[in-house]
């Protein structure tokens, strides 16, 4: 099994989902005493998380600088475990010139709408995911897909709930939130998690629209390709 790299920390709570997906998918495809060969490289998020709303310019090359870090370990594919930092990604790709893949957690989510022939996707993240369009127009331009947001209030709620998820706070009020919003939104295909931290709290057997986890599809990908020869 080639070895997946996991650029982690950006949060911790669902860094931790990347390791158990990753294994699980081993164990469902290997059997046996099997687990994934995963080097995880946990970086403090602060110094990036904290530009986020008035200094994006800077997040890119401190993106830049802890990639490069960690290909010097050698992993053979890389996975970004953080959906807002995939818009960084886009911004330095072309000069990082890597020579080992790169799972887009976006171009994840569109592939496996085609699959599944879905065209309107509501888009749940954080606010900054779900205003600044990077994630929509990636969508709507590559896989033909209509994506709707929340409205201002509805963002700014998510947006609450998703700070309290990455420091590890999990109540059930923020799943009741959730199943509340989502019967709004019923006219949807699926709603989109695409922040890495919403899947703690709300699950596919919570609502009956279709739920597209942003890190199951990213991690099927990295794990497809990991065990092919």
């Amino acid at each position: 099994m080639q070895m997946i790299g996991l650029l982690g920390g950006t949060s911790w709570p669902s860094t931790i989902e990347y390791y158990r997906i990753i294994n699980q998918l081993a164990q469902e495809e290997l059997g046996g005493f099997h687990s994934a060969n995963l080097l995880l490289r946990s970086i403090d998020y602060h110094g990036i998380k904290s530009h986020y709303h008035d200094r994006w310019d800077k997040i890119p090359l401190l993106l830049k600088k802890e990639i490069e870090a960690f290909i010097n370990l050698a992993p053979d594919c890389l996975l970004i475990c953080n959906n807002t930092l995939h818009k960084a990604f886009d911004q330095i790709e072309s000069d990082l010139r890597l020579s080992i893949s790169v799972f887009h957690i976006v171009d994840a989510i569109g592939r496996f709408a085609q699959t599944q022939n879905l065209k309107h996707l509501l888009l749940l993240g954080t606010k900054f995911t779900m205003e600044d369009g990077f994630y929509q127009k990636r969508l709507e331009e590559q896989f033909n897909l209509v994506v709707e947001i929340p409205s201002l209030q509805e963002r700014i709620a998510i947006q609450a709930i998703q700070s309290q998820l990455s420091r590890g706070i999990l109540k059930q009020e923020f799943r009741s939130y959730f199943v509340k919003l989502l019967r709004k939104y019923s006219a949807v295909d699926a709603v989109v998690l695409a922040c890495t931290e919403l899947p703690l709290a709300i699950h596919q057997n919570d609502v009956d629209v279709a739920v597209l986890n942003s890190i199951e599809y990213q991690c099927k990908e990295a794990f497809e390709f990991a065990i092919s020869d």
